[in-house]
């Protein structure tokens, strides 16, 4: 196991914690969430909980979430790239 595949796990498990911290945001804001299905619908809904949310540093933290999910989606295109360029 090179430090590819260990960055393309951590990606793997960092994707996964920032779409569990999005359900559990929802969940706790009062919408109905499936535990393993929905998540391009929960993601939709918690963007746009984000763009109307009126406190300034409850914003904050959403959008850290946001981009904590974006930079390990990028992680997750990129490191295969890299280990398929690679071989």
């Amino acid at each position: 196991m090179n430090w590819l595949s260990i960055g393309l796990i951590g990606a793997i498990v960092f994707t996964l914690h920032s779409l569990q911290q999005i359900k559990m945001t929802l969940k706790d804001k009062g919408y109905q969430v499936e535990m393993m299905t929905g998540w391009l619908e929960d993601y939709r809904r918690f963007k746009q909980m984000t763009l109307s949310e009126p406190d300034e540093t409850t914003r904050y933290k959403y959008q850290r979430i946001l981009n904590g999910l974006y930079l390990a989606l990028a992680g997750l295109v990129f490191i295969p790239l890299l280990m398929i360029m690679g071989k």
